[in-house]
């Protein structure tokens, strides 16, 4: 770890729907890490803190970090601050609905507003690291690392979030992409649009919008294992994870300096994770897949270039 004494900060990411949950779930068990609940929205989302610090210039930054104050103060905080009237458990709450987080956004919101005021350039980073740490110090206690799940999307925001995050290692999960397809299917995502800028809303084709999505999020992971190296960045195929837990599971730890551990309430079970695999080979999918082989056959050949550094 770079600094003894911050928290490490991991961030598991998906290709949507890859099944970075069962990551998440393993290091929601480590006694080493602290999980907040839910997905972790601040920085990735249109608007939000990538978005600010990639305006391309002042006052389109001081625009977009005023709309983020109004509405941290307006909205999310008094909705945060009735949860806690009404005796809702805080830690039981994702933590955008936790009076303690927006406050802490608020005060580096204002943090930020203030520097932009005095000539600080919309890139100024070193204010949301000072934040990150903040929150880290706030939820991670004596833990040795934080887990950030979903923070960024792969492909976005790439100048940007490894300053803001630091110290950081990144787990992105992959997996089978026919089974991928099935379980975007299952949640009931196909002819929905994604927020997520490697989904081209040009392509009105909703089978062909989110297999050329994946592809597209599996070409920008490439892209990000080159600019991290092996020790920013560790590529898990879920399959694996679930299949050769404990090798997996030692391979993970290894990569984030923590050693293989779980409590005994740990939530991960690869026995019932299993049951995820395959879900695919299933005659309505074959059936949706039917003319769409090219795009498939794109994904699995993109995959094999993980599966074979593993």
């Amino acid at each position: 770890m770079p600094d003894e004494n911050r928290p490490l900060n991991i961030l598991v990411a998906g290709i949507y729907w890859s099944g970075s949950g069962a990551v998440v779930d393993y290091l929601k068990g480590h006694p080493d890490c602290c999980v907040p609940r839910g997905e972790f929205t601040d920085f990735k989302r249109s608007g939000r803190i990538g978005s600010i610090l990639e305006a391309d210039s002042v006052s389109k930054a001081k625009w977009l970090a005023r709309a983020m104050w109004i509405e941290t103060a307006l909205g999310k905080l008094p909705a945060a601050r009735l949860k806690q009237a009404r005796n809702t458990d805080q830690n039981s709450l994702p933590l955008k609905a936790q009076v303690k987080h927006n406050r802490l956004k608020l005060h580096f919101l204002s943090h930020y507003r203030k520097a932009l005021a005095n000539g600080a350039l919309p890139s100024e980073s070193s204010i949301w690291n000072q934040w990150m740490q903040a929150v880290g110090d706030e939820y991670a206690g004596q833990k040795r690392a934080i887990v950030w799940n979903q923070p960024i999307w792969v492909g976005k925001h790439e100048r940007t979030w490894p300053a803001v995050f630091s110290p950081f290692k990144l787990i992105v999960v992959h997996r089978d992409p026919v089974d991928q397809f099935a379980e975007v299917v299952r949640q009931g995502k196909i002819g929905k649009r994604k927020s997520d800028p490697a989904f081209d809303d040009r392509e009105k084709d909703d089978i062909a919008y989110v297999l050329k999505g994946i592809a597209a999020k599996m070409q920008s992971l490439m892209a990000l294992q080159e600019q991290l190296t092996t020790t920013g960045v560790l590529a898990v195929s879920f399959e694996a994870f679930v299949k050769r837990h404990k090798e997996q599971a030692g391979r993970v730890c290894d990569f984030l300096g923590l050693p293989e551990a779980q409590l005994p309430s740990a939530p991960f079970n690869p026995d019932y994770s299993v049951r995820n695999i395959g879900i695919g080979d299933t005659a309505e999918i074959r059936s949706m897949l039917t003319g769409y082989q090219p795009l498939v056959d794109r994904l699995y050949e993109l995959r094999a270039q993980f599966d074979n550094a593993q």
